[in-house]
């Protein structure tokens, strides 16, 4: 594995890297969680040629980078912020932004704020609003047992949001559309860790999986769709929680491409992960050239 880098960016905030290949391209992958390491997105260094530079690093907050001391700052908007402030930091001309899961929140969000700066977007496994999040935990709970969802209903009343109980509920209800295709764990999903710091700020604040009341509670970047005019790749699973938040997604971003991975869920880069990353392969090939 490449080794762990460090730059720093405007304002001294450094952040975590790993990178490997060469330019003139340069690939950004935007972890999801909110609050993932990249661990998990490693496969993706795969991509990288002499033509691509393959970029993985950690968000504000997460693993070794910087993070601010107010929750209040772990925005989507701030996130979009830094994904440009690191693209000057590390002299990246030629930018083709991968946002993964919530990771694709912060892309759609600079391709709104610095479309000029982009040369393609590639959005996987993503949704284009706190909304859209919400109707695919609302899909998930009503996918559950019988059984599963009595008693989510009263460990969520009783706000045991921190027991190893409702934890595992919550895994349980969420599997089929998360991981479906995984016999065991993958290495690189074993190696990322997750900054509760920061899930709690922007997702849920109380701990309940099933709602969204972080600073994302009321986010919606579907306005920006129909600006959108750079190459776009939607990539997602069959059986995603996103699948729908997808399909809209590539409906109304005109350059769009949707890829639907048929035994993928939302992990679809390890369920899949030679035709996730063929795809992704090819898309690149075609807006680039090379």
């Amino acid at each position: 594995m490449p080794r762990l880098r460090r730059v720093t960016t405007a304002g001294r905030r450094s952040f975590d890297y790993v990178s490997r290949g060469h330019g003139p391209a340069t690939l950004l992958v935007h972890s999801g969680g909110p609050g993932y390491t990249y661990h998990y997105l490693r496969p993706l260094l795969g991509l990288a040629t002499s033509h691509l530079r393959v970029i993985l690093f950690n968000p504000r907050g997460v693993g070794g980078s910087w993070g601010p001391r107010q929750t209040d700052d772990y925005t989507i908007p701030n996130q979009a912020q830094d994904v440009e402030a690191l693209r000057r930091a590390l002299d990246i001309d030629e930018l083709h932004l991968l946002g993964f899961s919530a990771g694709g929140f912060a892309a759609l969000e600079y391709a709104g704020r610095y479309q000029r700066k982009l040369s393609s977007l590639l959005l996987c496994g993503t949704a284009g609003s706190a909304e859209e999040v919400r109707q695919a935990n609302r899909m998930m709970v009503g996918a559950a047992t019988p059984a599963q969802r009595r008693r989510l209903r009263e460990l969520t009343r009783s706000e045991a949001f921190d027991t190893p109980e409702y934890a595992e509920l919550a895994a349980e209800i969420t599997q089929p559309f998360s991981s479906r295709f995984l016999t065991g764990v993958p290495k690189d999903l074993k190696a990322s860790k997750v900054s509760r710091k920061v899930y709690r700020a922007m997702m849920t604040r109380t701990g309940d999986e099933f709602l969204v009341d972080g600073t994302m509670a009321r986010w919606d970047g579907r306005k920006y769709y129909s600006k959108i005019e750079v190459p776009t790749l939607v990539l997602v699973g069959r059986y995603d929680f996103f699948l729908e938040a997808s399909r809209e997604m590539a409906d109304r971003i005109v350059p769009a491409h949707l890829r639907v991975l048929p035994r993928s869920s939302h992990l679809a880069h390890l369920e899949q992960p030679r035709e996730f990353l063929n795809a992704i392969r090819e898309f690149l090939l075609d807006v680039t050239g090379d």
